[in-house]
């Protein structure tokens, strides 16, 4: 699954801009709430369902300027799609493997098998690359292997291994939050309303599957 996740999301990328494939790929919590319901007997809790909701609702809004450009790109919005099913299979089978590696080993295994099917992919369908990069595209693929597919990847698995696959799927989309934070200040891209009332619906997700059930219960009380 980490393969065909990391695979579809590449050509994803590639058939769609990278805001709205970021976007699309991050619909993983509902499906993850969805298949596991269906398929996996994780029981569909009312916080679950309302943390889903709300990530619906921070999705759609942030679709809303880009559905007439992503109407033009349907095989893109579908590989983006797969790619976020194939997360959420993969989150929900990590929760369920019976595993004696640690995760840093399991990590370094994973990406390791991924790394060379992806090679394999791309020596079949890409020309063999020149390596006459800038530094700028040095530091980035640096960065990309030490902190996006290295120690990201390790707080990830370590995620899904421990808490509930509805509680770590929903914990990731504080990522697109930051992102559309750091954007003004990397990228000078000024948010829109949209953009603030989807990142209250994201933290309200996130609220609803992480807070314990005492303090919700103390909410009623009150």
């Amino acid at each position: 699954m980490h393969t065909s996740q990391h695979t579809t999301a590449i050509f994803g990328v590639a058939a769609l801009a990278s805001g709205r494939a970021a976007i699309l790929g991050f619909t993983m919590p509902v499906w993850t709430v969805l298949l596991g319901a269906l398929f996996f007997g994780q029981p569909l809790t009312r916080r679950s369902s309302l943390a889903a909701l709300a990530v619906v609702a921070a999705v759609g809004l942030l679709l809303a300027d880009e559905l007439g450009a992503l109407a033009g790109r349907p095989i893109g919005v579908a590989v983006m799609l797969g790619a976020a099913i194939s997360w959420a299979i993969g989150t929900l089978m990590m929760r369920r493997a019976q595993l004696t590696l640690p995760v840093e080993a399991l990590t370094v295994w994973m990406m390791l098998l991924t790394a060379a099917a992806l090679w394999a992919l791309a020596l079949t369908f890409e020309p063999w690359p020149r390596w006459q990069f800038s530094p700028r595209m040095w530091g980035l693929l640096a960065y990309g292997v030490l902190m996006n597919y290295g120690f990201a990847q390790i707080i990830w698995f370590s995620l899904a291994r421990h808490l509930l696959p509805a509680t770590s799927a929903m914990s990731v989309m504080m990522v697109p939050l930051i992102g559309t934070i750091s954007a003004t200040f990397i990228a000078g891209e000024w948010p829109r309303w949209t953009d603030g009332v989807a990142m209250v619906c994201v933290m309200a997700a996130i609220a609803t599957v992480l807070l314990p059930p005492a303090f919700w219960r103390s909410l009623r009380r009150r």
